[in-house]
Formats: structure tokens, C-alpha cells, sequence
């Protein structure tokens, strides 16, 4: 194997310019999915960074069987009582591995100043625990004014655009949620009072105070976007149950085995409960959609950096062992069997294609670093915020695709290898 080796590597070198064109398909290969999997890699860490945390949906979301579809037509059948929310008080307190639960109950109303008034939706929620599951970075998640766990139990949180409605505007441009908190003071025109039908039928008021402007993922809600402390919501709605829970873990990975457990001892003690991933429930459908389209595209792009490659290799290969079949019988008259030239011809294929990924990988890693540096941003659609145009550096996936083109490169070697070598020995000698 040694000698085929260095053989290989001196073909390899002494035949580079015959390879440019092969080398140059392999790296861009190497580049393009490098960079469209390392995009996609940091968009997943993205929507997942904004609805476990940003939208303090945690790892597991909880609520009563058949709510996904049931509390659409009614609401109040589906919301977890005093017996549902005992068990889980109990249950997520022994737990381990539980670092923080929030209660969440969603509302639907009018609010008004007086002058102007605008259909909100919304939900109140334990604020305390909703800090705890955001984290650092999302604990702080107003635009402008403060969060709610630093404003009053009679305080709420508005859209940015719901807000501008009724005259609530900073006093100074705000900050990015999520970036530099700082309070940017807000004043609104006249005080608002919020309104909604409770389960009795019955129409509720309140006034509040908005504490401050927020942002949220659609444009559309943040038109309509209200949110307020839990105990508020269930004064205004006039009941003590909750729509549903979400749980937050050490180890997100044993969600699914959390989830399990849990409905189990629910069904002991004759609950009805549904527990699952938030990915895996109607609140992850954007999540679920947008990495279904663009695992299509990542398929995609793979099939044509696998064909550009393999056909690119192979084309090479072919004319090189074309001119090189007087050395192939040569080789053979000199006693190296036919396996030996099949390894050597591999090998120099998978040199070719190591050699080429591997300019790739740092072509790759100095463009992300430019980008990842640039502060790009793009409008994605319906969503309000821009999204920052961000790179992962993925070390494990360019190991991935530089193996799998090394592969594909030997195979493409292979091909026209085997027919030179079934050849006779004079006829090869003999060859124009």
C-alpha cells in the first residue's frame, strides 16, 4: 500500500493541471454546502432560541387531550382546572431536570381609550417563571418601557404597532429586544382599558397600565398583541384555570421521555393530559414548515453538487487514463496486478478530492467569518423583526461532506480504471 501511495501522491501532483477543473467542481461543492447547511444549521438554532425561550414555550407544553383541535370550538372546556394543575404543581416539583414551569391562559378582547379601540389577542402568564425560561438575553423584552417583571400586577405589554394606536410612543428611539436592555421610557395619551367575555357570558373590564412595547414574530400580531400577568388575565377572564403549561429542562433532549412519563402518572390518577415537544405541537407548525422547505432545498443543492462533482471526476479520470494506458501496462508487464492499479487509481482520486475539499473547508470557514462579521440583515416576509444573516461554523459537517465527495471522487476513479485493467498486456503497451 505504501509505494501505491506515494505513487498516487506523485500522479497526483505531477497531473494537477488535468485536475484543476475536477478540484475547483469538488471545492465549490465543499463551499456550497458548507455554507447553505452551516445558514440552515444557525436559522434551526434561531426559531428554536425564539420559541423556547423568546416565546417561553420551553422544552414540553402541556395541556388537556384533544385541545389542539377541542379548545378552537371551546375554549373553556380545555382549560386545566384546579384538579389538573395540582397534579402538575406536584408532579413538575419532584421532577428532576425541571428548571422552571409557566402557566400561560390566552385572552381575546377589546381595548379602548376612549377615543380609539382595537381587538387584541393575547395571554397572561406567570411572569417571575416566563424571566426564568427566557433566559438572559430574552429576559428584557421590550422595545421600549419595561418588562413585566418590573412593572406593576396591573401592567401590560403591547405590540408595537397596537401600541402606536393608542398614542403609547417612547419617549426616545428604543432598543432591540434582546440587545442592550435599558428602559426607554413610554407614554401613552389616556389610559386603556381591556374587555372580554368570560366563560359565563359575561362582559369583564379592566384598566391597566401599559408598561411598554414589545415586538413579535408577525407583523399581522403585532397589531393585536397584548400580554399581562397571570393573575390579571384571570381576573379579567374571571376564572382560576390556565390554557396550558410549559416546562423547561436541564437537558432538552429527554423532552420526549419527560413527556411520556408524565401523561403516564396523569392517567393514574385519572387525568387526561397531553404532553409534548413544542416543535411537535400546532404552536411549532412555522417551525416545522420552514425546515421542511428548506430541507427540500438542502436536497436538492447536495444532488447537484454530487452530480457537478462525480460527473467532473469522472470526466477527468477518463482522459487521464485514456493517455496513461502505456503506463498501466507497463505496470502490469512490471507484475502489479489488477487490484494494485484499481487502488492506485482510487487512491488518486480520493487525493484529488481530499486535496480539493480541504481548500473548500477554509474557503467556507473565511466567507462565514465574513458574513457572520457583516451584520447582514434580510425581511423575511410576514415576519416583523429583519433576520440576521448568520453562517454556523459546522466542523462535523465539512468532515461529513468532504468524506462523502472523497467517496464519490474514488468511485468515479474506479470506473474507468476497471476497463483499462481488463485490457491485455500488449494491447495496453501497444496503445496510440
Amino acid at each position: 500500500m505504501k509505494p501505491l501511495l506515494q505513487m498516487a501522491v506523485r500522479n497526483v501532483l505531477k497531473n494537477w493541471r488535468h485536475s484543476l477543473a475536477s478540484m475547483l467542481s469538488i471545492a465549490v461543492g465543499v463551499i456550497a454546502l458548507g455554507l447553505f447547511e452551516g445558514y440552515m444549521a444557525d436559522l434551526r438554532a434561531l426559531y428554536d432560541d425564539g420559541f423556547s425561550k423568546r416565546g417561553m414555550l420551553g422544552d414540553v407544553l402541556i395541556e388537556k387531550a384533544g385541545s389542539e383541535e377541542g379548545a378552537k370550538a371551546d375554549p373553556w372546556k380545555y382549560l386545566l382546572g384546579d384538579a389538573e394543575q395540582s397534579f402538575l404543581e406536584g408532579y413538575l416539583r419532584q421532577a428532576s431536570g425541571v428548571e422552571a414551569r409557566v402557566r400561560f391562559l390566552n385572552l381575546s378582547g377589546l381595548a379602548s381609550n376612549g377615543r380609539t379601540s382595537a381587538v387584541i389577542v393575547g395571554f397572561g402568564y406567570d411572569v417571575a417563571e416566563g424571566a426564568i425560561t427566557r433566559g438572559p438575553r430574552w429576559a428584557w423584552n421590550t422595545l421600549a418601557g419595561k418588562p413585566l417583571q418590573d412593572a406593576g400586577p396591573d401592567s401590560v405589554l403591547l405590540g408595537r404597532s397596537i401600541g402606536q394606536i393608542f398614542g403609547c410612543l417612547p419617549e426616545e428611539p428604543g432598543v432591540q429586544a434582546g440587545k442592550d436592555p435599558r428602559e426607554v421610557p413610554v407614554s401613552c395619551k389616556r389610559k386603556i382599558q381591556i374587555s372580554s367575555t368570560t366563560g359565563a357570558g359575561q362582559l369583564n373590564a379592566l384598566d391597566v397600565e401599559v408598561a411598554g412595547l414589545a415586538t413579535v414574530s408577525l407583523k399581522e400580531l403585532e397589531a393585536k398583541y397584548a400580554i399581562m400577568p397571570l393573575p390579571l388575565a384571570q381576573q379579567l377572564l374571571d376564572t382560576k384555570g390556565v390554557t396550558m403549561y410549559s416546562v423547561r429542562l436541564s437537558d432538552p433532549s429527554q423532552a420526549g421521555a419527560f413527556a411520556e412519563q408524565l401523561q403516564a402518572a396523569a392517567r393514574q390518577k385519572g387525568l387526561e393530559l397531553q404532553a409534548k415537544s413544542w416543535r411537535e405541537h400546532r404552536l411549532g407548525e412555522v417551525f416545522r414548515r420552514g425546515m421542511g422547505v428548506l430541507a427540500v432545498f438542502r436536497t436538492l443543492v447536495a444532488l447537484v453538487v454530487l452530480i457537478v462533482a462525480g460527473m467532473s471526476v469522472l470526466n477527468t479520470l477518463y482522459k487521464a487514463v485514456s493517455e496513461r494506458t502505456r503506463e498501466i501496462g507497463t505496470l502490469r508487464s512490471l507484475g502489479f496486478l489488477r487490484r494494485h492499479i484499481l487502488v492506485l487509481f482510487g487512491l488518486e482520486g480520493g487525493l484529488l478530492a481530499l486535496a480539493a475539499s480541504v481548500g473548500g473547508i477554509l474557503v467556507t470557514v473565511v466567507l462565514a467569518t465574513f458574513v457572520n462579521r457583516a451584520g447582514i440583515t434580510y425581511k423575511g416576509g410576514l415576519l416583523a423583526e429583519a433576520i440576521p444573516l448568520s453562517i454556523a461554523i459546522t466542523p462535523g459537517l465539512y468532515v461529513r461532506s468532504a468524506v462523502t465527495l472523497c467517496l464519490l471522487a474514488v468511485i468515479a476513479a474506479l470506473i474507468p480504471a476497471r476497463r483499462a485493467t481488463r485490457m491485455k498486456i500488449p494491447d495496453a503497451l501497444g496503445h496510440a
